[in-house]
């Protein structure tokens, strides 16, 4: 049976409608402006031509009058499986839908009026329904299937699956995403954190997903909410089928997980879990796909791995984050031994990911494609090296390396009740990429500064000072592979060196890029 997470369109006070939060002091929060979001409306930016797809569980509901209200004026078809027997979007699709697309013209106030991304074009699906008969595997994974394939660019879902198969479940998905990088699929972590560690679905067990956690707004969004699901996860392995406890960072990304809007039983207030964050983060890649094509960036720029890694990289990072990172002494490389390496085996923090959705800052990480953000490719056994120089000291260093678990799923089988039975995933493959920094001494030796080196996470992550100014080299190495095998590996890698200091996303600023790209070279390890 399926579990629903709950989300909520967002109603503004007075006559206007609009994504905002009633916070503790009782003011209400525009949460569009919070995260940023208002950069690419500044730049004429809305999420115009991009197709959009809600994906989420059907709830049989009454009152749906209030809730067609705020989706008055906005582009969206519907689409539901034959199978099932309610054929009206419900209140939690509503509700998720209209966080990101929600428009009505007749309001006056359309600063507030209208959803994050309302000029995309969506579809509301229905994907899964609450019934024991009707929610079974088949007809999900067949929907999500259609969706990958039909053009798409930008998939959202705040929904969980509590069912017994899950890590298959997340093979399949992760093999959809593979084999189509220019779908962005983004999903809520699930609200079970009260239940400990491991709790992460998003929705199934899939890696190739932006996976969102929720922030507090009892906290005013500086801590992540009690009830959002964290990591680890276990990882599985599909061709062996072994799984392995507690390794994989699951939460990608954090974003404000409370809006005020009407609630199950139509009366007005906040509510909150991770339903809320989820299409926060999609209307925030609605956006970059938009500004993209807007201004005709190159195709590889709208890549789903590409877009993460932005996302990722540009997140703040709250006073509490903590990735892992600590300072190994006796770390080898290339039989050369180096003292005082800052290093992390989780890459990503348990409960905020890389950290706070920062939309503005993304934005101007997002200008520099091309120079600081782009796909490329290693061959196993080698390394991609890409130098920088910087003038000045104690400068901030965040880089992030995103890359698919390249799932290849044949032969799904289904039980009598429709639920997977089993997979073929014997074609499947996973990289193991390192992600390291690197300092040029006055000597021209290369000295190891940093290092993100998870085995079972397809997300590399590094944030520290630059305590010296000079030479830096990042450098992306094919170590080995988890399972499978591969001759070479294509990912996204993003970085950023500003004077920005950790702080809350709604007022993190990038004051400049300060250093300067030479080139990138790939060499084969000894």
């Amino acid at each position: 049976m399926k579990t629903i997470l709950f989300a909520g369109m967002v109603l503004m006070a007075a006559s206007a409608w609009g994504a905002v939060c009633q916070m503790p002091d009782s003011t209400f929060l525009n949460l569009g402006d919070f995260v940023g979001a208002n950069a690419f409306y500044e730049r004429g930016i809305y999420g115009q031509n991009v197709n959009v797809a809600n994906l989420e569980l059907h709830i049989p509901d009454t009152g749906q009058e209030i809730y067609t209200l705020f989706l008055k004026d906005v582009d969206y078809s519907t689409y539901y499986p034959s199978e099932y027997t309610f054929e009206r979007i419900g209140i939690h699709q509503n509700q998720t839908l209209s966080i990101m697309a929600g428009y009505n013209a007749s309001y006056s106030d359309q600063e507030v009026s209208t959803g994050l991304a309302y000029k995309a074009k969506y579809t509301a699906a229905q994907v899964g329904e609450s019934s024991i008969l009707f929610s079974s595997d088949n007809v999900i994974i067949s929907s999500y299937e259609k969706f990958f394939s039909n053009g798409t660019e930008v998939i959202s879902s705040s929904w969980k699956d509590s069912g017994t198969n899950s890590h298959i479940a997340g093979v399949v998905l992760d093999s959809m995403a593979s084999k189509n990088a220019s779908v962005i699929f983004v999903a809520a972590a699930a609200n079970d954190g009260d239940e400990g560690a491991g709790t992460v679905c998003s929705p199934y067990k899939n890696m190739n997903v932006i996976s969102v956690g929720a922030l507090d707004d009892t906290t005013y969004f500086q801590t992540i909410n009690p009830s959002s699901s964290y990591g680890p996860n276990d990882f599985y392995n599909p061709i062996t089928k072994e799984i392995i406890k507690d390794v994989v960072s699951a939460v990608d990304i954090s974003a404000p997980g409370t809006v005020y809007t009407v609630k199950a039983d139509e009366t007005l207030g906040n509510v909150s879990g991770t339903s809320f964050a989820a299409p926060i983060v999609s209307s925030v890649a609605t956006l970059m796909v938009s500004y993209s094509k807007e201004t005709n960036m190159a195709a590889s720029s709208r890549d789903a791995r590409l877009v993460k890694a932005i996302l990722l990289n540009s997140a703040s990072k709250q006073k509490s984050w903590n990735n892992g990172s600590n300072v190994v002494n006796s770390v080898e490389v290339d039989g050369k031994v180096f003292d005082g390496v800052i290093s992390t085996q989780q890459s990503l923090d348990y409960y905020y990911g890389a950290g706070a959705l920062d939309a503005e800052q993304a934005l101007a990480e997002y200008d520099n494609f091309g120079i600081t953000s782009f796909l490329d490719d290693v061959s196993k056994d080698s390394s991609t090296y890409y130098h920088f120089y910087t003038d000045s000291e104690n400068l901030t260093l965040t880089a992030t390396l995103c890359w698919f678990v390249e799932s290849d799923v044949e032969n799904i089988n289904y039980d009598y009740s429709g639920n997977i039975s089993s997979i073929d995933a014997s074609l499947s493959y996973f990289s193991n990429l390192d992600l390291r920094l690197w300092y040029e001494d006055a000597g021209g030796e290369d000295i190891l500064i940093a290092q993100s080196i998870s085995d079972y996470n397809n997300v590399e992550h590094l944030f520290l000072t630059l305590d010296k100014s000079g030479n830096y080299t990042l450098e992306v190495y094919f170590k080995d592979m988890v399972y499978g095998d591969t001759d070479s590996e294509t990912y996204a890698l993003a970085w950023n060196v500003s004077t920005q200091i950790p702080e809350p996303a709604h007022a993190a600023l990038i004051l400049g890029l300060i250093f300067i790209v030479f080139a990138s070279y790939s060499v084969k390890r000894r």
